[in-house]
């Protein structure tokens, strides 16, 4: 598989997600690019795909635990960087490439979100800090339990600004969520918090943060002393019954095909004010034009 990003993303990969194994059958992948809050380069992702399907072929890994090195676990994909998608110099997705993109994580399972979808172990989420855009959506609410601390802030951040990227995370809320959750953070944009997420359904358990490694770590070893084939065969029993919520991969296919192809005036210049002042300028910016269009229908 060709492995997308520029010499020095690739070479940094392997140090920015780490992996050990215990004796216990516990595998841990630990992001670790504190300084960009664990933001994602083409070449993690890739490595992170890789590591988790390596855990789903050693017979010997029962339980999986994902965390993040710093202040955060995950502010999602890195955005100020070509995705790997697209030939150099293009602007936006062909319908052919998005129709490769979408067929990847459809049936290629190219995507480290299908491989944590599709892994036969018991995956941990230790969560603090920002957990947003594609780390919450492609992986808090795919693990299958998550540990937060009450200072956490989760959600689909991108919504706000990007439009069908949260109807993506909606999609896969519903069935942990519920509806009524999956719409007001899908339609908002909005962060929760720790408490939150463990009111709603979403966080297994909620800790101070320097009480995290040991709640997770007690998880992981409670479970890891059960027999895998029993640990497999509650998995696919509970990935069997996705289907019947319509959250498998075909059905969010078309939402990825509708969100690389828009080419919206608020996604444009989203993306060309973050080349002049950065993704926190570009922020400001969008909130300051929201204000002013919503004084403008009040007045009207």
């Amino acid at each position: 598989m060709k492995i997308y990003g520029n010499s020095e993303s690739i070479e940094n990969a392997i140090r920015q997600i780490l992996f050990e194994k215990s004796e216990e059958g516990i595998a841990r992948i630990t992001l670790n690019r504190p300084e960009k809050h664990n933001a994602m380069t083409v070449p993690m992702r890739t490595r992170l795909m890789a590591l988790l399907q390596q855990c789903d072929l050693d017979e010997t890994v029962k339980i999986i635990v994902i965390a993040g090195n710093g202040k955060s676990f995950c502010s999602g994909n890195e955005i100020n960087e070509d995705w790997g998608q697209r030939v150099p110099g293009q602007k936006r997705m062909s319908l052919t490439m998005a129709n490769r993109y979408a067929s990847d994580l459809n049936y290629g399972r190219q995507g480290f979100s299908q491989a944590l979808t599709r892994s036969k172990k018991i995956t941990i989420l230790a969560l603090h800090g920002y957990c947003a855009a594609a780390a919450y959506f492609m992986i808090a609410t795919r693990c299958d339990l998550v540990v937060v601390n009450p200072s956490s802030k989760i959600g689909a951040l991108e919504a706000r600004f990007l439009g069908p990227a949260g109807a993506v995370s909606a999609v896969h809320i519903n069935r942990i969520l519920g509806t009524k959750a999956a719409r007001r953070y899908g339609y908002t944009g909005a962060a929760m918090s720790g408490d939150d997420a463990l009111r709603i359904g979403l966080a297994h358990s909620c800790v101070p943060d320097e009480e995290m490694a040991t709640e997770v770590t007690a998880i992981a070893e409670r479970l890891a002393k059960q027999p895998e084939p029993i640990l497999a065969y509650y998995k696919s029993r509970i990935c069997a019954s996705e289907s019947l919520f319509q959250t498998n991969v075909r059905e969010i296919s078309g939402l990825l095909f509708s969100h690389f192809l828009q080419a919206g005036d608020d996604e444009a210049h989203f993306w060309t004010q973050v080349k002049k002042s950065g993704v926190s300028g570009a922020l400001d910016a969008d909130k300051a034009r929201l204000a002013a269009a919503t004084q403008k229908l009040s007045d009207a």
